[in-house]
């Protein structure tokens, strides 16, 4: 079962690249600070996304699969959790109130269909390392 979930995990993460990239032109209309961190957060993910899908923690110093793989990836799950989770709390958090303290484009963002499919995407991420994380061994 982990295995599907990763595969999810690795699809989502990709899937948000995408949404990032098509979402990057309407962040550079107003300001170039929110592109750039937006290009940053879809390299991440992007990188991430084949970090899941090659699964390095499954492999010993030998090359050899590990007897219980699985419990290895937790460490590999955290960060994928704080970008996601990041992500997903930046946007309420640009369409509530807005970021006064880091840009001049201060006022609280629209909420649109193309800014709103990075989001829940990052949330079905976030809810499907969650999962991973709670199923590996400590």
């Amino acid at each position: 079962m982990n295995k599907k979930l990763i595969y999810w995990a690795a699809g989502l993460s990709a899937g948000a690249v995408f949404a990032h990239a098509i979402d990057l032109q309407e962040h550079l209309a107003e300001w170039w600070g929110y592109s750039t961190f937006y290009a940053v957060v879809a390299s991440f993910q992007f990188f991430y996304g084949i970090g899941l899908l090659l699964q390095p923690w499954k492999y010993d110093e030998s090359g050899g699969i590990r007897p219980n793989a699985d419990s290895y990836g937790r460490p590999y799950y955290i960060p994928g959790i704080i970008l996601a989770g990041g992500s997903a709390g930046l946007y309420v958090l640009t369409r509530l109130m807005g970021l006064p303290m880091l840009s001049p484009a201060a006022a609280a963002a629209p909420v649109t269909l193309l800014g709103l499919i990075p989001a829940v995407e990052n949330l079905a991420l976030l809810a499907v390392l969650i999962t991973l994380y709670s199923r590996c061994k400590a």
